[in-house]
């Protein structure tokens, strides 16, 4: 699967809400009703995840999602923030988080959401460093497009 990769500068999470809620509704991924249940959500249950525990130099991610009833088209957002954009730490919420990259996983099937979202992040957090680090190191979508599938790939054969 290709994911759609969106290189943004949005300073804020609400205007990134914003922004990437409009692509995704206009490429038919999601409905708009969806945009207030990302925001709701993240609210709720923060996505931020500081990945620089697993290794020095790599980035803050997030990995905010939806539920499958607001899903049209499954696949795999990922944006890259030239500004940092602030998100709570999942493993404490009262930690901000200034995020680099987002994977945002759409899955229009309930039942493999639990799974997809195991998947993404042993991908994220258990691959080998030097390939997390040529992925983070990416400065054109083409790049993560390229790059991903593949750590995505080794990461299911695991």
């Amino acid at each position: 699967m290709t994911p759609l990769v969106y290189f943004l500068e949005t300073p804020t999470q609400e205007i990134f809400f914003d922004e990437i809620s409009r692509k995704l509704v206009a490429r038919n991924v999601m409905q708009t009703e969806g945009k207030a249940a990302l925001i709701a959500r993240e609210q709720t249950f923060p996505s931020g995840m500081q990945l620089n525990q697993i290794a020095n130099g790599l980035p803050n991610i997030a990995i905010p999602h939806l539920e499958g009833s607001l899903v049209q088209t499954g696949c795999l957002v990922v944006v890259h923030f030239e500004i940092p954009v602030a998100f709570k730490d999942l493993a404490d919420v009262s930690r901000i988080l200034p995020v680099s990259w987002a994977f945002m996983l759409f899955n229009p099937e309930l039942k493999q959401q639990p799974l997809r979202m195991a998947q993404l992040i042993r991908t994220l957090t258990q691959s080998p460093v030097a390939k997390l680090q040529r992925l983070f190191a990416a400065r054109k979508p083409t790049q993560v497009e390229q790059l991903l599938p593949q750590l995505l790939a080794a990461a299911e054969k695991e």
